[in-house]
This record gives structure tokens, C-alpha cells and sequence, in this order.
């Protein structure tokens, strides 16, 4: 894992950017153009949303003890995240009357931190598609069992 080259594409990486913006979908991908369709797929498709907050357990592999090592770097992760993820209002993330933002925001913390902790241990790399998505400036918001809810 290249931490530096890690916090370099989280500061260089537009989230959320191309929300609404067509998705080429798989058997694994349930893509979907708006956040208001992907509440529907939620509510009636089998997704349940994807973690943000440091309790949550993992989708993937369960409850996993964090290690002190990973300490510093989950802090990195955060405040580059906290930097990089844009504190103005974004129209994709709304859906009056609510307002995505921060659980959006914090599910990216919460895959970021994963896929260290996923890389740390050697486990299946789940998380590192998981953030591909963030990358690409769409939100992974859902997961179903072999199926992640894209918008």
C-alpha cells in the first residue's frame, strides 16, 4: 500500500462530481441516474446502505479488530478526506428535504479506512472497488449480496 500516493489521489479526486452521469453496470453493479432511484432500489430491491460511522460492522468481512499500527494512518485518510470531499452543498447529494452530504462523505471515510485495514490484513480486496467508485465521482451508497447500489 503507497500511502503517499493514496493521499495524493484522494486530494486530486472530484467526489460525488459525476453523480447522475452514466454508469456502464455489470451483473455486480446496480447502477442508478439519481439519488432519488437509488432510494427506491433500497427500499425494494434487498440494498442495505453501505456503513459510515467507525461502529459500523464491515459488509464484507465482518467485525475486524482495528490494530494501534493502523492508527496514524486512518487519521491521514480522514483529514484528507475531510480536505478533498467539498463542504459546499452539493445538488446530487440532496433529495429534499434531506441532505446526503455528510453520510456520504463519511461512508468514503469508512471505505477508505477499510481498504487500509483490508490491505493491512491481506483480506479480499472488497473495499478497493468499493473506492474505485468514489474515485470515478460516483457514490457507492448501497450493497446487496453480490451487488453494490451505484449512483
Amino acid at each position: 500500500m503507497d500511502v503517499a500516493a493514496c493521499l495524493q489521489t484522494i486530494a486530486e479526486t472530484a467526489y460525488f462530481s459525476r453523480m447522475g452521469q452514466p454508469i456502464t453496470a455489470g451483473p455486480a453493479i446496480c447502477a442508478r441516474p439519481s439519488l432519488a432511484e437509488a432510494m427506491r432500489a433500497i427500499d425494494n430491491d434487498g440494498f442495505d446502505w453501505m456503513p459510515s460511522t467507525p461502529g459500523d460492522v464491515d459488509p464484507f468481512h465482518g467485525p475486524l479488530a482495528r490494530p494501534a499500527a493502523l492508527a496514524d494512518l486512518r487519521r491521514q485518510l480522514n483529514q484528507a478526506l475531510m480536505r478533498a470531499v467539498p463542504t459546499a452543498t452539493c445538488a446530487h447529494l440532496q433529495l429534499p428535504p434531506h441532505d446526503f452530504h455528510l453520510v456520504a462523505r463519511d461512508a468514503a471515510m469508512y471505505a477508505y479506512r477499510q481498504w487500509a485495514l483490508e490491505c493491512h490484513l491481506g483480506l479480499p480486496p472488497h473495499w478497493q472497488a468499493v473506492i474505485g467508485w468514489y474515485e470515478r465521482g460516483h457514490w457507492p451508497l448501497a450493497r446487496a449480496p453480490g451487488r453494490l447500489l451505484v449512483v
